[in-house]
């Protein structure tokens, strides 16, 4: 039996588009499951938002400084036109309309 060099090449290209479809599909194997696991937990978010039990938290609010405070801390310069920051910036811009 004679091995056929042009058979022999064959050989090793089908082996070597196998090895490569390999790849891709273990690399499409690898997306579809990160897709899969981020759907089951999403299903499981939303399961939880709608049993009878869930109630919501409530996030509380950053307490505000009252303007008197922030003028005794020196933020808004007093003696500036128009009530304009330490920076120079204006508190708000005068003669426009919001």
């Amino acid at each position: 039996m004679a091995l056929d060099i042009n058979q022999f090449q064959q050989i090793i290209d089908s082996a070597q588009k196998a090895d490569a479809f390999k790849a891709d599909v273990k690399r499409a194997l690898k997306k579809v499951s990160s897709l899969l696991t981020s759907l089951q937990a999403a299903v499981e978010d939303a399961e939880t938002l709608m049993s009878e039990d869930y109630t919501p938290t409530v996030k509380e609010r950053k307490t505000r400084m009252p303007r008197a405070v922030a003028d005794a801390t020196g933020e808004i310069d007093p003696e500036a036109p128009y009530g304009r920051k330490k920076d120079g910036t204006p508190k708000n811009k005068p003669g426009r309309s919001k």
